[in-house]
C-alpha cells in the first residue's frame, strides 16, 4: 500500500500546531503550505469514490438518552456503513499530528508502541468542488482485543495541499465506567453536525449540538441556522451570512495551557476575546483567568458568577491563520 511522505505529514503539523503542546512556548509561528514539490498526497482522487449524502447519524436530535446514544454507538448497520468508507491506508502516527478535544494526546504518548492505536485513511470520500474532503480514523487497540475506530476526522484537501481538519466521530472509554462519545451527521448541504455525550457521576451530559461548514477555502467554520445574536452558557456574539462575525466573548475549557508550566492558569476554563470574519479567526484574541464559583456538591461552575479575570496570554491571527502567541 502506498505510504504518505514525511514532507507531506510535516506541513500537516504545521497547519494544526495551535492545537498542540507546541503552542505552550511564548511565540508560535504557523506556516501555511505553499507546494508539495517534495512529495505528494497519496489519498484516492477517482470521483467514483465519492460518498453519497446524507451520512452519519440523522437522528441526532432524537439521542437525548444514555440508551439512545448506545444504542447509535453500538448500532451494527451503522459500523456496516462507517467501515464501508473502506479505511486502508495507514500512517505512520509520528508522521501526523492529531488534535484532541478530551485533552489526552494518544495515539503519540511513548508508551505505546508504533504496533497500537493505528491511523487510516479511507478510500472513499466526500467530493466538493475545488476541493476533497477524506476520512481519517484512529483505532483503540490498547484497552480491547479487538480493535475499534475510536476517533474519525475530516481532512480537507485543495489542489494536493492539506488545508484544515476536523474531528467528527469519538467513542472514548474511560476508567470506572465514564466515556466520552461524538456522532456526526453530514447533510445534503455538507453541514457537518456534531454531537458530543459525556458520561460521568451525573451520570449524563447531553452537550450543545454544533454545526460546521467547509469554506471555499477548505477550512472548517462554525455554522448556525439564524443570522443575528447568539448566546448560550459558553459563548455569545453575532452571526452573520450563518458564520461568527466580530467581538465574541467565549467561557470554555482550554487545555493547551500546562498549569505546572504556567501556574497563574488556575482553572480549566478561559474567559476569551474572540474577533471573527466571515467564520474565521483574525486579529488578536485575548485569554483572561475566568473567575468563577462552583457547586460544592456537584463540582459544576456556577455560570451566573463567571467573570473575567486577569490577561494570561494573546494570539494573532491572520486569514484563519495563527501567527503567535505571547504570555504576559
Amino acid at each position: 500500500m502506498p505510504k504518505i511522505t514525511i514532507a507531506c505529514f510535516s506541513l500537516l503539523f504545521f497547519l494544526f500546531s495551535c492545537y498542540s503542546k507546541a503552542q505552550t512556548e511564548n511565540k508560535v509561528t504557523n506556516k501555511e503550505p505553499h507546494s508539495t514539490d517534495k512529495g505528494s498526497v497519496l489519498f484516492n482522487t477517482n470521483k467514483a469514490d465519492c460518498i453519497s449524502l446524507p451520512f452519519g447519524y440523522s437522528d441526532l436530535s432524537k439521542r437525548k438518552t444514555v440508551d439512545s446514544v448506545l444504542s447509535a454507538i453500538q448500532d451494527e448497520n451503522k459500523l456496516k456503513e462507517i467501515h464501508g468508507l473502506q479505511f486502508e491506508k495507514l500512517i505512520r502516527k509520528d508522521l501526523v499530528w492529531l488534535p484532541e478535544a478530551y485533552d489526552v494526546l494518544l495515539p503519540f504518548s511513548t508508551s505505546v508502541n508504533e504496533k497500537n492505536d493505528p491511523i487510516k485513511t479511507a478510500s472513499r470520500f466526500l467530493c466538493n468542488g475545488d476541493y476533497s474532503v477524506y476520512f481519517m480514523a484512529v483505532y483503540n487497540t490498547v484497552r480491547y482485543a479487538e480493535p475499534f475506530i475510536e476517533k474519525i476526522y475530516l481532512v480537507s484537501t485543495k489542489d494536493g495541499k492539506l488545508i484544515d481538519m476536523k474531528r467528527i466521530y469519538l467513542n472514548h472509554q474511560g476508567e470506572m465506567g465514564f466515556a466520552n462519545y461524538t456522532l456526526f451527521n453530514i447533510d445534503e448541504n455538507k453541514i457537518i453536525a456534531l454531537q458530543d455525550y459525556e458520561l460521568t457521576e451525573n451520570p449524563f451530559q447531553l452537550k450543545p449540538l454544533k454545526k460546521y461548514q467547509i469554506l471555499p477555502s477548505g477550512k472548517f467554520a462554525r455554522y448556525f441556522d439564524k443570522d443575528g445574536s447568539f448566546k448560550n452558557d459558553e459563548e455569545k456574539g453575532l452571526v452573520k451570512n450563518h458564520h461568527k462575525e466580530g467581538k465574541w466573548i467565549e467561557t470554555q475549557p482550554n487545555g493547551s495551557l500546562d498549569a505546572q508550566k504556567y501556574p497563574e492558569f488556575t482553572d480549566s476554563y478561559t474567559y476569551l476575546e474572540a474577533e471573527y470574519k466571515k467564520g474565521l479567526p483574525t486579529g488578536t484574541w485575548k485569554f483572561h483567568k475566568l473567575l468563577q464559583q462552583y457547586n460544592e456538591k456537584t463540582g459544576e461552575p456556577l455560570l451566573n458568577t463567571r467573570k473575567k479575570g486577569s490577561l494570561i496570554y494573546t494570539e494573532t491571527y491572520r486569514e484563519g491563520a495563527l501567527e503567535k502567541r505571547e504570555f504576559h
